[in-house]
């Protein structure tokens, strides 16, 4: 449909813009919503394996009217949250996206697997618009996986390689763009369809 084309080109055009906006809106929102688990302590230095069987515990929960949308939560509410299941308790009600699944595995997996968030967006086979945040990992042998709310995948080349399998997975027709941000949530890299394969 000549829509679905207009749609595309646009939201291709404005994804930097997109990776641009979110962090500083993702900091506003904490600032807002969040500042009093900020004294939470995290945990630290997981493999992504561990991380990921942690993390995992929880129910996702979509963003809604607070978020605007869409916002990173911050890391602490999200070990608060993790910490409360842990001890038996009830799940604190509140958002916990994809992205709050993704910047707390980055927060917490040991620095020497790399970790990164990774955004990836896409336009589906009926035209809607759709993107998923993960924690992109590096193992000992150079090749990536993502670990998240979709659990563990890989492992994979490239990014390209992660991103070509998210469409097949999902039955989509078109990447939008992606990006690779650290876990403060600054920008390493950005770009419109599929990254190239020398994204690793």
């Amino acid at each position: 449909m000549k829509w679905d084309k207009i749609k595309l080109t646009l939201a291709r055009f404005f994804y930097p813009v997109a990776i641009w906006y979110w962090p500083k809106w993702s900091k506003i929102y904490r600032w807002l919503w969040q500042g009093t688990y900020k004294e939470v302590k995290l945990d630290s230095n997981l493999s992504y394996v561990q991380a990921n069987e942690k993390v995992n515990r929880l129910k996702w929960q979509k963003d809604g009217a607070w978020a605007l949308g869409d916002a990173c939560g911050s890391p602490n509410w999200v070990q608060y949250c993790l910490n409360r299941v842990t001890a038996k308790m009830p799940q604190p009600e509140g958002y916990l996206d994809c992205d709050d699944f993704s910047v707390w595995c980055a927060n917490v997996v040991d620095p020497k697997y790399d970790p990164r968030i990774f955004t990836f967006s896409w336009m589906d086979k009926d035209g809607k618009l759709k993107g998923h945040a993960m924690c992109l990992v590096r193992q000992k042998d150079g090749r990536i996986c993502h670990i998240g709310n979709w659990h563990l995948y890989g492992p994979y080349t490239n990014l390209r390689e992660a991103c070509s399998v998210i469409l097949t997975k999902k039955g989509t027709q078109e990447p939008i763009g992606w990006s690779l941000l650290t876990k403060d949530l600054k920008k390493i890299q950005c770009g419109r369809g599929l990254p190239s394969k020398t994204v690793i």
